[in-house]
C-alpha cells in the first residue's frame, strides 16, 4: 500500500512545521508528538539539511520512497492471530497465501515468521508427528485386508538389473 500524493504532501508540510518550530526554540520532542510524526529526533538534522538544500520549501521534504507502508500492519497481525487460533498447525507458507488473498499484500515468509514469533504463535520446531488413521485401536485390533505376502509372477516388471547395475550385453 502506498500513500496518496495528498498524504505525502501533508507529511512533508508537517516535517516543515517541525523544523520551523524547533528553530524558534520549541522542544523538538513535544513538537514531534503534536504533529504526530514517526521520525526520531536524530533525523531532525538530516531533515534540516535537506530543507535548506531544497530552497527552504516543503517540497524538499517529500518522501523519496513514496511512503511504502510496512507490511506487518495491525490488521495483518490480527488476521494472523485469528487464523492461528482457528487452526494452530497452519504454516507460515499457507498464511502468506491467505494474506495475499485477503489484503493483497505480498509479505515475505521470513517477515511473517518474525510476526508469528513475536506473537508467540510459532509452530514447534521439527517435522510434525504422523497421526495414525485410527489411533484409538491397538495394532492387533485393526482390521487388516490382504495381510499376506505378495509375490509377483515371474517376469513381471523385470529390469534386468542385478544389485543396482544393469547387465552389459
Amino acid at each position: 500500500m502506498r500513500y496518496t500524493p495528498a498524504e505525502r504532501e501533508a507529511l512533508a508540510r508537517r516535517k516543515e512545521q517541525w523544523i520551523l518550530r524547533t528553530e524558534r526554540g520549541e522542544d523538538p520532542e513535544r513538537v514531534r508528538r503534536e504533529l504526530k510524526l514517526k521520525q526520531k529526533i536524530r533525523t531532525l538534522a538530516q531533515l534540516k539539511s535537506r530543507y535548506q538544500k531544497g530552497g527552504r520549501t516543503w517540497k524538499a521534504l517529500l518522501e523519496r520512497r513514496h511512503g511504502v507502508a510496512p507490511k506487518g500492519t495491525p490488521a495483518v497481525r490480527a488476521f494472523v492471530s485469528q487464523a492461528k487460533a482457528k487452526q494452530p498447525q497452519l504454516t507460515a507458507a499457507d498464511l502468506v497465501v491467505q494474506i495475499w488473498e485477503r489484503f493483497e499484500i505480498e509479505i515475505s515468509l521470513n517477515r511473517l515468521n518474525e510476526i508469528l514469533k513475536q506473537a508467540g504463535l510459532s509452530n514447534p520446531v521439527g517435522r510434525p508427528k504422523k497421526i495414525p488413521a485410527d489411533a484409538s485401536l491397538k495394532p492387533a485390533e485393526r482390521e487388516v485386508d490382504h495381510a499376506g505376502a505378495f509375490f509377483p509372477p515371474r517376469g513381471a516388471d523385470r529390469t534386468g538389473r542385478a544389485r543396482g547395475r544393469a547387465e552389459r550385453r
